[in-house]
């Protein structure tokens, strides 16, 4: 097996549902509140605010069976792939490891509106990060991350503009 840039976290529990809480305890305890309830403050690189909201955990870590083809919807409701690279995110945010090229896409929202959003994607991963601009403000909202297939990497480099690459200084001192 291959050696990942960060560690994924593998959580055990009596059932799917059990299992599901606990990863979501990660979720809002890393992103959202701490465990005494106070805010918690996370910005990309380039000092950027992110925002993590209590609600985005259902659809960051659910996802579709048949995203190529089907309408978007997610199906399935609890994706154990993803949430074993939860604690990725962040270090996507900091650019701890590898190469990460940020994307800019214009896109629709549920309710029509077109929304900037920046992709994050660490190359050697081929882990995604979506963050979506916020209006009239250089915060962004954190919306979803996953490991995805080569299609959908090629996807996302042919249709989102290229922003900048953040390249980690090496662990060898290169």
């Amino acid at each position: 097996m291959a050696e990942h840039l960060w560690p994924q976290l593998r959580l055990k529990a009596d059932t799917d549902a059990e299992l599901k809480e606990k990863y979501r305890k990660i979720y809002l305890e890393t992103y959202v509140r701490d465990a005494e309830g106070r805010e918690i403050k996370i910005y990309d690189w380039n000092g950027r605010r992110i925002l993590f909201h209590a609600g985005t955990f259902d659809h960051a870590f659910s996802e579709s069976s048949d995203y190529r083809y089907g309408d978007g919807t997610h199906d399935l409701p609890f994706s154990k792939r993803r949430a074993r690279c939860i604690l990725w995110i962040k270090e996507v945010l900091a650019a701890t490891r590898g190469t990460i090229e940020c994307r800019q896409q214009m896109r629709p929202n549920s309710r029509g509106k077109t929304k900037k959003r920046r992709v994050l994607l660490v190359v050697e991963e081929k882990y995604v990060v979506v963050l979506e601009a916020r209006d009239k403000s250089k915060e962004m909202d954190f919306v979803t991350a996953f490991v995805a297939d080569f299609g959908y990497i090629k996807k996302i480099q042919r249709e989102g503009g290229w922003v900048e690459t953040k390249k980690s200084p090496s662990l060898n001192g290169d």
